[in-house]
């Protein structure tokens, strides 16, 4: 009986010595698999998008195994997704995944309200995790209620032109006009800044003049595109005033002659001719009436054709506008074209004798007298003097013989 225990006990000890070699074996592998788990391949990137684009968040995991990966929103606390299954039901936000180890949340048309946190975690014991935040840049828009629109003021007047803007990041405000002309501005007695461009919300104007008439332009940007503007019209009251560059203006008969005046004015004044005595003038065969504008300044012109005598006199430029009227005034002369002698003559003189009085505005009445003033010729008006003068001399000399004759006559009765 001995010999059938001994075999079988043999039996036992060997099946319990297997089973003791077995078991710390499987807990060991069990054990080194957990201690080994799953580990992030490295840290979530902060995303940043513009307003509308789409957002790709990763999240990297190696030796997931068995274990499960969420994505939540760390603001709202809300569970987006678990493992490869979408559970929220924003229509925007989905999951690429692959390999069991690459999660990416996309969000697509980002949003304003979607920039925050975003929070990878595992199921592991503790609790595994890792954050990105997805930061949404916003384009600038000019708001309109806060922004100045555009401007009708008087001369001499304060003006301030405001510009508010709203994005993100924060947007910068320029000012600019838009005939890139400088903007003059008075910073205080005596100190003028003469600039192309102005950076702030507020562009003060101290006593507003024409020259600050015209369109600027308010420009946002923040480095997000597109940069934004918005036109502004600053429009400068004034009576009108005239000038006038020639006020004597000469011309032979027959000839064509052109009359200029210039006129400033805003509103946009009315522009017209007249002769002196006589009613508005109208372009037709004789005259021919145009006019070029630029802004607040407008240049008046009277071209008259083949001149004639009655063409000769005085004409005058009205300009007239809510705020007043004012006049200018032009003499057109004839110029003589007979002289008593030729102009060749007049010029050769002239070369050959250096010493040849020159008329000035006070000069004495003889050379006044004797040549024109501006050809160097003898005047009409001076030949003909001299002639009558010629004349009475002529006939005091001729009365004097008489009246010794008369007497040497009655001497000798």
């Amino acid at each position: 009986m001995c010999s059938l225990v001994r075999p079988y006990f043999i039996t036992l000890v060997l099946i319990s010595t297997c089973m003791e070699d077995t078991e710390p074996s499987k807990v060991s592998n069990i054990k080194r698999e957990r201690d080994r788990g799953p580990i992030f391949a490295g840290p979530i990137p902060n995303v940043t998008v513009a307003l509308g684009r789409e957002a790709n968040i990763p999240c990297v995991v190696n030796e997931l195994g068995s274990y499960r990966a969420a994505w939540i929103r760390v603001e709202t606390k809300a569970i987006l997704t678990i493992h490869q299954h979408v559970i929220t039901r924003n229509y925007r936000i989905s999951l690429s995944h692959s390999d069991n180890r690459n999660f990416i949340l996309q969000v697509k048309d980002v949003k304003e309200s979607d920039r925050g946190g975003y929070m990878c975690q595992l199921n592991t014991v503790p609790m595994m995790s890792q954050v990105g935040y997805l930061d949404v840049l916003v384009p600038p828009d000019i708001i309109v209620d806060q922004s100045t629109s555009d401007i009708v003021t008087r001369e001499g007047t304060n003006v301030t032109l405001s510009c508010t803007a709203k994005g993100y990041p924060e947007p910068n405000i320029t000012w600019r006009r838009e005939d890139d002309e400088p903007i003059p501005l008075i910073l205080g007695i005596g100190k003028k800044l003469m600039n192309t461009s102005y950076e702030g919300e507020d562009l003060n104007i101290s006593r507003v003049t024409r020259v600050h008439m015209g369109a600027y332009l308010c420009i946002a940007s923040n480095g997000v595109p597109p940069s934004v503007s918005r036109r502004v019209l600053l429009h400068v009251q004034f009576p009108p005033v005239l000038w006038v560059p020639n006020q004597l203006v000469g011309a032979h008969a027959g000839e064509e002659i052109a009359l200029d005046c210039h006129s400033e004015a805003y509103p946009v004044s009315i522009n017209f001719w007249k002769k002196r005595g006589g009613q508005m003038i109208l372009s037709n065969e004789k005259f021919d009436v145009s006019s070029k504008a630029k802004s607040y300044k407008v240049h008046m012109r009277l071209s008259i054709r083949k001149l004639q005598p009655e063409d000769f006199g005085t004409y005058s430029c009205f300009a007239k506008n809510s705020l007043g009227s004012t006049e200018g005034t032009i003499r057109l002369y004839e110029i003589p074209t007979s002289t008593s002698f030729s102009r060749d003559a007049a010029e050769k003189f002239k070369h050959t004798n250096r010493d040849f009085p020159k008329h000035q505005s006070l000069g004495s009445s003889k050379s006044s007298r004797k040549f024109n003033v501006e050809n160097g010729l003898p005047s009409m008006e001076a030949t003909t003097r001299n002639s009558s003068e010629t004349r009475t001399v002529i006939n005091v000399l001729a009365t004097m013989l008489l009246c010794i004759a008369n007497l040497f006559t009655r001497a000798i009765i």
